[in-house]
């Protein structure tokens, strides 16, 4: 029977989820693996049975990565699929979609046309930042924290429907951040993403409630591990830089309207005519929402800023942290169109336009990095097995930094021991191969 005109938006769930599953097809068919993390849980998780699992510890809360919520359901995912990279990968983009559909439902329950909740969970999804997080298995802290933080925003929406007591909107709020903090840090964004969303909103008292059920979290979180969390090794990617915080912040927000760069890091090799383009286009979005929605163009730039903080800090500005930014975008945009008059409605479908187009190169280069990787690490193990002592590889100068990440403290790959016996060498050192285009290892 044909679906009756007036029906339910979330009658379409299901189809639209289908959808975004479908367009992110070049992640889900990719064949391998993108970097050393998930080969290294790979090992981890290559045991004989469950129960030989190596757990990660709840209660150590003195590790630097405590997330405790994260390692272990990567363990068990690992262990169940590792051996099935496309099982993996279709995994992390239905939980990616999932989260793209949570953000879209969010925005119906708040308002939105049915018409633009699905464009904004597409344009989520299709950004370039989801396709590094829904494409990279090293990243379910991500689809973690911020599916809490939308799983958060649906009970918060229904508690203030349902009348019901701030006391229950403050536990309600205190565990979902409580979760989002055992995936991974990054969820100390949400109480501060909740006291401004309480704000713009006039301060409702489910919302204040929700606002200290949440940072009550947060406190409580950063009187266990703040010192740890200041204290990072100085050569990893989480060293601390407080003088890199504005440019950080200006990379985030300048990466997706960089089509061709793979990582933010990347953003800042664009020309100084793209980078100013770039920029005037973003201050010209914010000026068109400022002139029909102040308070939406204010929730956008302070938001955006407030979910990247626990990020801004560090030394190294990795594309998974602009995953919770990314969907704040998205559904500020999405509860500012309809106020938005026709050049800026253009503004925002140009743009919109630009990031997917970034989004399907990111998908690309996934899959591209994945099918070296199912070659090359197959034939190290071969090799490593019939050669005695170090072996020294030579690798394309374009994709260096693919085989060096994929070799990296790798302890093993599928039962074959790899180690510390990889030395890589320069074009005029002594090789015992060369890596080849597709991975392979060839003569030198």
């Amino acid at each position: 029977m044909p679906a009756s005109p007036d029906a339910p938006p979330r009658l379409r769930a299901l189809p639209l989820l289908l959808a975004l599953v479908a367009l992110q097809w070049l992640l889900v068919a990719n064949p391998g693996y993108f970097s050393h993390d998930e080969l290294q849980w790979g090992a981890r998780a290559d045991v004989a049975g469950w129960a030989d699992l190596p757990w990660v510890s709840w209660t150590d809360v003195g590790t630097f990565q405590w997330r405790p919520l994260t390692f272990n359901l990567w363990l068990v995912v690992s262990h169940a699929s590792f051996g099935w990279p496309q099982a993996m990968h279709l995994l992390w983009v239905a939980m990616g979609s999932a989260v793209a559909l949570a953000l879209g439902s969010l925005l119906q329950r708040v308002d939105a046309s049915a018409a633009v909740a699905r464009g904004a969970a597409l344009l989520f999804a299709l950004g370039p930042y989801a396709a590094y997080v829904h494409g990279w298995v090293g990243t379910l802290a991500d689809l973690l924290w911020v599916g809490a933080a939308l799983a958060l925003a649906h009970a918060l929406v229904t508690l203030h429907a349902r009348g019901a007591a701030p006391v229950v909107a403050a536990a309600v709020a205190f565990a979902f951040t409580a979760l989002g903090l055992l995936a991974k840090e990054a969820a100390l964004a949400i109480p501060a993403l909740l006291g401004l969303a309480w704000c713009l909103q006039r301060g409702r008292p489910v919302g204040l409630a929700a606002v200290i059920g949440s940072g009550v979290a947060a406190v409580l979180y950063l009187a266990l591990r703040f010192d740890t969390l200041m204290t990072p090794a100085e050569a990893s990617t989480y060293a601390i830089s407080p003088g890199s915080a504005p440019r950080n912040w200006a990379t985030y927000w300048l990466f997706p309207l960089r089509p061709a760069a793979f990582e933010a890091t990347g953003t800042w090799l664009a020309s100084a005519k793209h980078l100013v383009l770039a920029s005037v286009l973003l201050l010209a979005l914010v000026a068109a929402i400022a002139w029909r929605a102040p308070r939406r163009a204010l929730a956008l730039v302070v938001g955006g800023s407030l979910a990247l903080a626990p990020a801004l800090p560090l030394a190294f500005p990795a594309n998974q942290y602009g995953y919770g930014f990314w969907a704040w975008v998205v559904a500020c945009l999405a509860l500012a169109w309809p106020a938005l008059g026709r050049a800026g409605r253009g503004l925002v479908l140009f743009l919109a336009l630009v990031t997917t187009w970034h989004g399907v190169n990111v998908q690309r280069e996934m899959q591209r990095v994945g099918g070296k990787q199912a070659v090359f690490q197959p034939a190290l193990v071969q090799a490593l097995a019939a050669h005695d002592g170090e072996l020294r590889l030579l690798t394309p100068a374009r994709d260096e930094w693919i085989y060096r990440r994929l070799s990296h403290e790798v302890p093993a790959w599928r039962g074959a021991a790899i180690g510390d016996r990889v030395r890589w060498v320069e074009a005029d050192e002594a090789a015992d191969y060369r890596v080849a285009e597709d991975g392979a290892l060839v003569a030198p």
